[in-house]
């Protein structure tokens, strides 16, 4: 009994194994004598297999990631840099300790590296229109990174497809002139007629008439910010684009505005508000810097009134003010300032408790366009009138945020254009609220507002300049790293930009 179940066994094993056989040599007659005929794809084409043929999904994820931390780091950083917010708790920030935000250096150049993937497809397949808008974002990117680093990888940045996993870092100078040339290259392309369509476009929804202004209008605030090192160059820029409207159209209104209108839930809900599950304990840290307040009380500005809320032990007695913070002080003093808490201005808790459209993801606005014509004017590089510009630029500030601006406020003191420098410079600082660290860039380049100093406990007596590199490229990046230092200067935050107002 025992010799047959054994038996039954092997011949059970005998017969499994010549069945394997069989089915591996139909599979092999299949592949090498049948492919022709049989063909059976799992490729579902509901889905994105190949991003080639998917671009949109690349330049949706670049616009939400990078808008996100243009927003997030002008509430955190920006808006402190430029005085228009100051903390009252876990002040180190504010008292200069700005270290190297290696979370802004990491999200800008990852995305710089998808865009440059993105502009790899769009020549493939002949995309004039993906390719136009990859460059202008990289150029947005690009000049945000050098303007708060100094010099950067840029040539060789985002080439790891190429082999340079170590690039070099290329002078500011070098860089601004490749923004120039990046962005008029990508107006170029923009002015073909019958253009492909764009999808997963956030900003301006595949309207490439608005790409191409925004393209144009960024140039003009890159050739502005050289106005201390190379005059020369931004006036001839400038009066280039100015002179030939057709062939550079810039913004025009705030219907042109870079602007991103945020949603009432996640994903693309404003990354500083409920809905993003960011904690009011943390929003009330921040409260409106005496540096904006003053400007803004000096010229009577409703603005001040719409970006702060009254104090919480003004509201109690029945006699709502607006009181700012002091930038710069130690945590303690901090807290207690003015008589604590209770006594600051915290910013209008509407950004908070997100109202639609009530605070947006702002890239460039009209209103800058507008203020960069009249110190262009003013400066006599272009032939339009400086007060027209300025004027222009004012009201589309109040239009901005929906604010009403009273019917006296050009002729006011301090606001009634003079033909100086400072009158565009102060209104031009007030337009850049909440804008990346765009306020703060222009104070480097003009030292306009006059009032930003150092607070009284900070850490250096000069207004810092840049952040640090992250520590990682020391260690990953240590030749160029050390090349650049040697160049540039000691990695330290009071390093002077190149293109910085001595």
């Amino acid at each position: 009994m025992k010799m047959v179940r054994q038996s039954h066994l092997y011949q059970t094993k005998n017969n499994i194994m010549k069945n394997i056989f069989l089915i591996t040599l139909a599979i092999f007659t299949l592949l090498f004598t049948g492919c022709d005929k049989f063909e059976v794809s799992n490729e579902n084409p509901d889905i994105a297999l190949n991003i080639d043929r998917n671009p949109e999904l690349l330049l949706t994820n670049i616009q939400r990631t990078t808008i996100r931390r243009a927003v997030s780091d002008a509430w955190s950083e920006g808006n402190l840099m430029a005085q228009y917010s100051a903390r009252i708790v876990f002040t180190e920030f504010d008292l200069f300790a700005w270290g190297d935000q290696a979370g802004t250096w990491n999200t800008y150049f990852l995305s710089i590296r998808d865009a440059k993937v993105l502009e790899d497809i769009a020549d493939r397949t002949s995309n004039n229109s993906y390719k136009a808008v990859s460059k202008i974002l990289q150029a947005w990117m690009v000049q945000i990174l050098t303007d708060v680093y100094g010099d950067i990888p840029y040539t060789e940045a985002g080439r790891a497809n190429d082999g340079i996993f170590t690039p070099v870092y290329d002078a500011q100078e070098k860089i601004y002139d490749g923004l120039l040339a990046e962005l008029k290259v990508a107006n170029d392309l923009l002015s073909s007629s019958n253009l492909p369509r764009i999808k997963g476009d956030l900003l301006f929804s595949g309207d490439l008439t608005k790409w191409r202004k925004f393209a144009n209008s960024l140039r003009l605030r890159v050739a502005m910010r050289l106005s201390e090192v190379k005059p020369s160059l931004a006036s001839a820029v400038i009066a280039e684009m100015v002179n030939n409207p057709t062939q550079f159209p810039i913004m025009q209104s705030k219907a042109d505005d870079a602007a991103i209108k945020f949603l009432a839930s996640l994903p693309n809900a404003h990354p500083i508000s409920q809905e993003s599950v960011y904690r009011v304990g943390s929003y009330n840290e921040y409260r409106i810097a005496e540096t904006v307040e003053n400007l803004l009380r000096k010229f009577n500005d409703p603005r001040l009134e719409f970006w702060a809320d009254p104090t919480a032990a003004s509201v109690e007695a029945g006699n709502p003010q607006i009181a700012g913070m002091q930038n710069g002080i130690v945590d303690g003093p901090a807290y207690s300032y003015k008589g604590g808490d209770a006594f600051l201005s915290k910013f209008n808790i509407n950004f908070f408790f997100f109202q639609p459209n009530a605070n947006l993801g702002r890239m460039m606005l009209y209103s800058e366009v507008a203020f960069i014509l009249a110190e262009a004017a003013q400066r006599g590089w272009i032939n339009i009138d400086a007060k027209t510009q300025y004027e222009s630029g004012v009201k589309a500030a109040f239009e901005h945020w929906n604010v009403q601006m009273p019917a006296d406020y050009l002729t006011r003191n301090g606001v009634a254009y003079d033909g100086k420098l400072e009158t565009i410079a102060n209104q031009k600082y007030l337009t850049l609220f909440y804008t990346d660290y765009q306020g703060f860039f222009e104070f480097k380049r003009t030292k306009f507002p006059s009032t930003i100093k150092p607070g009284p406990d900070a850490f250096f007596p000069v207004y810092p300049s840049r952040f640090l590199y992250p520590s990682k490229e020391k260690a990953l990046n240590a030749e160029n790293y050390n090349a650049v230092i040697a160049r540039q200067g000691v990695d330290e935050i009071t390093t002077r930009l190149w293109w910085e107002k001595k």
